[in-house]
């Protein structure tokens, strides 16, 4: 499809990522013609590229590591020899090209047009394209999707800029297994990184501002992950923060301060995993009249920035940065122009299920809201939980303390559930199972209605509602109008 640059377009999408393509392959199936979409780089987006596919490919070949040497207490011995790291490599870069590949001819036969380049707003309608070979089209269009997606943060720690250190980008390139390895942040990335290369043989140390998964406001989850986390070899400082960071030949030294004591200590790797915030430099925002704070754009209820043509979506929207979140939000701007065009209301955009998930060892899966999360919103919430080591399936595979646990969020009386937490084995796949319910507005009791197969890990969420539907049984009494 061609697309005169020098005349109106319905809609420019900057960036070919996957909040990129979906929105703009959404807008043409909705009838719009004149659609563009901008990359500066390779199709594909963070995820096939840099992140979600490259790093689950070496986290299978590191899981199975783990597995070979805890097979001995299972009556198997199965001994590791090595880590050949330049064939993992070659089969991560065998798979990153076969995703991009995919990606370029669904986008292909999408109906848009691509170009290469870098784009640079001129005003709040208008901007410059700049392509590879220094040429430049002027162009507008009716409305803009900024999906640019996002860069690593750096922190302000004395000596970090001047090192070789690693963000995620260089720790998925690495030619070789560092004998000791330091992550700095344990959020989503960092606790991924630390999993990945203990299981493959580095002594890890994980440096953490706050609790790992602190975020959720359980601390029996946190302990959860640490003790997991000890279990793999990895040494967590927890509430520590990073002062200094020197490198030389020997490798790096990183001066921290922990419980009030300043700590030293070496390392041959560093890995920095301190969050990502939105790539937006070079956009010239400024001339578009699009508000930033904090590095991040100001946005309304419909993705909408403070120029009401500018849109933002994905990780360059700064706000819940996974893959599926991306895909949707693009879908979501698409459809509010479709309805700009026909005079109709724009949609507020809402994620109706939060999900999230964290690929360590055991993975964290969660949807909905949390104990905490239910209360604070107002709703009175009765919860249940269960160890895997107290599970059928669980047992059977060698769960132990630090195997996690699931917890099953539920509203009194009508036992509706309003959230789940898992850590454990396969709370990546499980995580799907509550996230159905919460999509239909299901209760305890759907759950108990429907067939669980024996034995199986699924089970659990049948043990879990029996118990939501116990203690909403016995708080019945008191819901009753006497005075009917």
């Amino acid at each position: 499809m061609e697309t005169d640059l020098d005349s109106d377009l319905d809609l420019l999408v900057i960036g070919g990522g996957t909040a990129g393509t979906a929105a703009a392959a959404e807008a043409v199936k909705l009838g719009h013609r004149d659609v563009l979409v901008v990359n500066d780089r390779e199709l594909g987006g963070l995820c096939i590229l840099e992140g979600c596919m490259p790093s689950k490919t070496l986290l299978h070949a590191s899981g199975v590591a783990r597995e070979a040497r805890d097979a001995a207490a299972l009556g198997l011995d199965v001994p590791i020899v090595g880590v050949r790291m330049a064939d993992l490599q070659a089969r991560r870069g065998a798979l990153v090209e076969r995703f991009r590949r995919a990606k370029a001819e669904r986008v292909a036969g999408a109906g848009h047009a691509v170009e290469n380049g870098r784009v640079r707003f001129t005003g709040p309608d208008s901007v410059v394209v700049t392509r590879p070979d220094g040429s430049e089209r002027a162009l507008r269009a009716r409305a803009f999707l900024v999906a640019t997606g996002s860069t690593a943060v750096r922190p302000d720690i004395a000596g970090l800029a001047s090192t070789p250190y690693w963000t995620s980008r260089e720790a998925l390139l690495c030619d070789r297994v560092p004998t000791t390895l330091t992550v700095v942040g344990a959020g989503a990335v960092g606790l991924e990184f630390a999993t990945l290369f203990a299981e493959l043989g580095s002594a890890v140390t994980l440096l953490a501002r706050s609790a790992p998964l602190a975020a959720g406001g359980d601390p029996a989850l946190s302990s959860a992950v640490v003790r997991a986390l000890e279990e793999l070899g990895v040494h967590v400082a927890v509430e520590s923060e990073v002062a200094s960071v020197a490198h030389d030949e020997r490798g790096f030294e990183v001066a921290y301060w922990c419980e009030g004591h300043e700590e030293r200590l070496c390392t041959e790797r560093l890995l920095v995993a301190a969050g990502r915030t939105p790539a937006l430099g070079g956009l010239g925002l400024d001339a578009a009249g699009v508000e930033l704070v904090d590095g991040r754009p100001v946005l309304d209820e419909h993705l909408c920035s403070t120029n009401r043509r500018v849109f933002f979506a994905g990780d360059a929207a700064g706000r819940h940065a996974v893959l599926h979140v991306a895909a949707e939000q693009g879908r979501h701007v698409a459809r509010n122009l479709a309805r700009h065009a026909r005079g109709a209301r724009l949609a507020r955009w809402r994620e109706r299920v939060p999900l999230d998930v964290v690929f360590m060892h055991p993975p964290y899966a969660a949807c909905g809201l949390t104990e905490q999360a239910a209360r604070a919103a107002g709703l009175d919430v009765v919860v249940a939980t269960k160890a895997w080591s107290q599970q059928g399936r669980g047992i059977v595979r060698g769960a132990g303390p630090s195997s996690g646990f699931v917890t099953l969020v539920a509203e009194r009386p009508s036992s509706r559930l309003v959230g789940c937490q898992i850590l454990g084995p396969n709370a990546d796949e499980l995580v799907h199972v509550p996230a159905l319910a919460l999509h239909l507005s299901a209760s305890a009791r759907d759950l108990m209605a429907m067939p669980w197969y024996h034995p199986t890990m699924g089970e659990v969420f049948l043990d879990l509602a029996r118990d939501v539907a116990e203690q909403c049984e016995v708080a019945a009494p008191a819901c009753v109008d006497h005075g009917a």
